[in-house]
């Protein structure tokens, strides 16, 4: 059962939320505002209405940040570590946007889908937008402290050298008269 624009309208009337159909009426745009900053959200559906993409662009620019590495790095961690939702960069002009693909073949869109998946996305982008920040500026990551910078340092040493954390730390504990010729 195909999903149409103007169910997903009519979801955002129920939620009292203003918005604009594009010109050739194929993407709704509304905004939404979190602790962190108001987004514009970008809605359409793709596969004959079997698919809702929600979009918030312009999460942040890279802006010739020389720290692009580490901001890629984290949102590489990022995608491991959320079930929902996907930030992306656009090498084309530095903007990282954050999505979530709802596909929707073998039923209609629910009102509480729709809920979810809206609210999920901007909390997601509320939260990340000013690590995402901070990171492009200072090249820290200001969610880790030094304990845990250290800590997945030598748990990539280890998976590097072939041990485990443990038999790295006892090596590391030994003495070099401890060790035999």
């Amino acid at each position: 059962m195909a999903t149409t624009l103007e169910e997903v309208i009519g979801y955002l009337r129920r939620d009292g939320r203003r918005y604009l159909v594009d010109v050739d009426g194929e993407q709704v745009v509304c905004r939404a505002e979190g602790a962190n900053g108001r987004y514009e959200i970008e809605l359409r559906l793709s596969e004959d209405g079997d698919c809702l993409h929600l979009r918030i662009p312009r999460v942040v620019g890279i802006g010739g940040s020389p720290h692009e590495g580490e901001l890629c790095r984290r949102i590489l961690e990022l995608h491991y570590q959320i079930k929902l939702g996907r930030f992306g960069l656009d090498a084309s002009d530095g903007e990282v946007d954050c999505e979530i693909i709802l596909p929707l073949e073998d039923a209609p869109l629910t009102y509480r889908q729709f809920h979810r998946v809206l609210g999920t996305l901007v909390l997601l982008v509320d939260q990340q937008a000013p690590r995402f920040r901070a990171i492009l500026a200072t090249g820290r990551d200001p969610v880790e402290n030094e304990d845990e910078l250290h800590d997945r340092f030598l748990a990539q040493l280890a998976r590097s050298l072939g041990m485990t954390r443990e038999e790295l730390e006892q090596q590391m504990q030994a003495r070099p008269e401890d060790e035999g010729p």
